[in-house]
């Protein structure tokens, strides 16, 4: 099951109807990471163009894989706005448990540096 815990966030305006990508990664300039790269936090709500949306930069929280995932792997946000494994420096997080593709998932993220050491 997927929980989150602490984790900082900021408010900006949904620039585009985001009610079906809470938890997915979104860009600063208020669109999900399908059509704005890069991502800079984790949706939290579920905004209409034009209302205000809360985004998760740093902490624990909930996000959308978008292939399977093993726990402790590195995640880094795709084209298609969900979370996959990468290797090198290019994640942003990493995920606390083992899920499928399309599953909720609990990770540790930091899109304020976009590494976590």
């Amino acid at each position: 099951m997927a929980v989150q815990r602490k984790f900082d966030t900021i408010t900006l305006v949904a620039s585009t109807d985001l009610t079906g990508h809470q938890f997915k990664p979104v860009g600063i300039n208020g669109l999900n990471a399908e059509t704005s790269l890069p991502a800079r936090g984790i949706l939290q709500t579920k905004p209409l163009n034009g209302d205000h949306m809360t985004v998760g930069y740093k902490g624990q929280m909930k996000a959308y894989a978008g292939a399977a995932i093993n726990s402790g792997a590195q995640v880094g946000v795709t084209t298609s706005g969900f979370l996959i494994t990468v290797t090198g420096s290019a994640y942003v997080g990493f995920a606390l448990q083992q899920v499928g593709s399309g599953d909720l998932f609990t990770g540790v993220f930091d899109f304020v540096t976009g590494l976590i050491a």
